[in-house]
């Protein structure tokens, strides 16, 4: 019979689109020995089961799930944002951000909540969204009727392929997914002439238009690699750059 870690494994496997040899094959393993696990006619060690999670890449939530459905205690931690471990974590973020200005910066969970933001970003965000909406995606969807974003549909765009691969990397994500949905249900979306998006550039800027202020801004974004808490590791710092000097000089001001 198997067993809530065969499970896994198999759902895991098949949202990888691996067969049982690719995975036997990435995790140095007999397909034999993967079939058993997945059926329940054997049970995982502890190495085997983190084995596992790093070939199917497994979200640290999901291998710490993994690890107590085999019968062991989870190795990743949870811990409250307030946790006295997590604090050089919030002063590097701080402090990436601080030094971004006066360009804006923002840290963001992995649904897009915005929960960190330099004054460069502050500003942007309440110029751009008077309401306090404090969701990125949801800045993008509630303007998409206004005339904030010039290259609306080449951002709406792009923001839909983020979403689509965020959802792949983590396996299925109801929030995630219900924000995509909501994208691609707009009007705006469903009419968008994809001929006519030039995607044949070098950097695609968000540009926005804040009164006779037309501001060109693209972004990168960063993680941490070595964090292993399973929120704060998730946590991704984006900070956007100008891309001309009309930009430039708007922030300097």
């Amino acid at each position: 019979m198997q067993t809530e870690f065969g499970s896994i494994l198999k759902e895991w496997r098949k949202v990888r689109r691996f067969s049982q040899l690719d995975l036997s094959l990435e995790a140095e393993m007999s397909a034999r020995h993967l079939s058993f696990l997945e059926s329940g006619r054997s049970n995982p060690s502890r190495a085997m089961v983190l084995r596992l999670s790093e070939a199917l890449q497994l979200p640290r939530p999901m291998a710490n799930q993994a690890l107590h459905a085999a019968g062991f205690a989870a190795i990743y931690p949870s811990l409250p944002d307030d946790a006295p471990e997590l604090a050089p974590v919030h002063q590097a973020i701080a402090t990436m951000l601080d030094h971004h200005d006066p360009y804006p910066g923002i840290a963001v969970d992995r649904h897009w909540n915005v929960v960190r933001s330099n004054k460069g970003a502050e500003m942007l965000l309440a110029l751009a969204d008077p309401s306090g909406t404090v969701n990125m995606m949801d800045i993008l969807i509630n303007s998409a009727e206004m005339n904030l974003i010039e290259n609306w549909d080449e951002v709406a765009m792009l923001s839909l392929t983020r979403l689509r691969t965020e959802i792949l990397e983590l396996g299925g994500d109801e929030k995630l997914s219900a924000l995509m949905q909501r994208v691609a249900g707009l009007e705006r979306v469903k009419n968008a002439d994809l001929g006519s998006i030039n995607l044949n550039q070098a950097v695609i800027p968000t540009i926005l238009r804040l009164g006779e202020n037309r501001l060109s801004l693209f972004s990168t974004i960063a993680q941490f690699g070595s964090v292993q808490d399973t929120q704060a590791g998730e946590t991704r710092i984006e900070l956007m750059f100008p891309m001309d000097d009309e930009t430039i000089q708007f922030f300097e001001r």
